[in-house]
């Protein structure tokens, strides 16, 4: 039997990296109003469903978080609290209840997953069939189910899987970059490149990369398939917005088809260490991740009243984000939910707005129950 292309693009992502440590960690935090809060009971109940057929993950570790309000953790302390979290989920991942003295009708489901095995797109679906399992108390995840209708043959996954870098991490609590945020309305996808084509050239990057996810099926909340499209500098100045994207596409199915003609795992070792080559050596890049409307996936399909999708938010690991972090590099990502555009950004730390990152430690607001 054929290797299918899902289970290939699952491979060669956790081919790209040779090993996993504390810069490779993808934190991510969704926002729910809610009735009620959910307590780590619940949280553990409905995450044994996750675990039921995943060959990629057999556990997680729990934790609760309580903060004055959502002000107390913002984005910009997501990292220090992954630094200071990471010893004791190096194994595994970070699954953490969020709640806010100042709403009780607030929660949120806070996560630290190891990139190679777990990109955003699929990380924001983990938070969203979670919530969805414990309203319901029945299984949002379906991952054993998921895998076979996408004919991924998940008792050979363990073949791939990047080792682990056990050691202590040292983690730095720094990120290399600071966040900005800037509220807006959905934007189709050509205005929308057509605004980041006038950031890669206020910016004076060399190269447009797309990260882009090659396997949306929300069917599985498991699992890396983002892609790293690039499109060249003179190609983006002479582009419109849809023609930027018809470019990226055409990238897209390239990679897609170079990917079809890979079936050792030889080839698959081969062709990740590539990719992060190329990756490291484009110059100059400005990234792009937009995770469009998502609002079909907020929650509000069944029991809304019992959580209801407000907010996302995420950055990439240090990994990642140590590449946009030069001068005429940087990093714009976008997700709208319902009526409302989250949009964030990279600012270089040299700058006079850089230096706005907040510790988790640090705050005398925020306590760990």
């Amino acid at each position: 039997m054929p290797i299918t292309i899902a289970d290939k693009v699952l491979r060669l992502s956790m081919t790209t990296f040779p090993f996993i440590d504390a810069s490779q960690f993808f934190p991510a935090l969704s926002t729910y109003k809610v009735d009620r809060v959910f307590d780590l009971t619940e949280f553990e109940d409905a995450m044994k469903h996750f675990f039921r057929g995943n060959p990629v993950f057999s556990k997680c570790h729990l934790v609760e978080l309580t903060f004055d309000s959502p002000e107390d953790f913002p984005l910009s302390s997501f990292q220090a609290l992954l630094a200071e979290k990471y010893e004791s989920y190096y194994d595994s991942f970070m699954v953490a209840s969020v709640t806010y003295r100042s709403d009780p009708h607030l929660q949120g489901i806070f996560t630290c997953v190891p990139f190679p095995l777990q990109d955003g797109f699929k990380c924001f679906h983990l938070h969203q069939a979670l919530m969805k399992t414990m309203k319901t108390r029945q299984d949002g995840f379906r991952i054993a189910q998921s895998l076979e209708e996408l004919g991924i043959r998940s008792d050979e996954l363990a073949d791939f899987l990047p080792p682990v870098e056990t050691a202590p991490s040292g983690a730095n609590k720094e990120l290399p970059v600071s966040f900005a945020e800037s509220p807006g309305a959905p934007a189709k996808i050509g205005p929308f490149l057509d605004r980041m084509r006038g950031d890669l050239h206020e910016r004076g990057s060399e190269n447009m990369l797309i990260l882009k996810n090659s396997l949306y099926s929300p069917k599985l909340p498991l699992g890396n398939s983002l892609q790293f499209l690039t499109v060249p500098g003179d190609v983006v100045a002479r582009s419109t917005g849809i023609q930027i994207r018809d470019h990226y596409r055409a990238e897209e199915q390239r990679h897609m088809e170079q990917l079809s003609r890979i079936e050792s795992r030889e080839e698959f070792i081969e062709a990740g260490r590539a990719r992060i080559g190329n990756l490291i050596a484009t110059p100059n890049v400005f990234c792009v991740n937009n995770y469009g409307n998502v609002s079909a996936h907020d929650g509000s399909e069944i029991q809304p009243e019992r959580g209801l999708l407000m907010r996302y938010e995420w950055h990439m690991p240090t990994i990642v984000l140590g590449i946009t972090a030069g001068e005429r590099s940087g990093l714009s990502w976008t997700i709208s939910i319902r009526d409302k555009a989250f949009n964030f950004a990279t600012v270089a730390r040299t700058s006079p707005q850089g230096d706005i990152a907040m510790a988790v430690g640090s705050n005398p607001a925020a306590s760990v129950a």
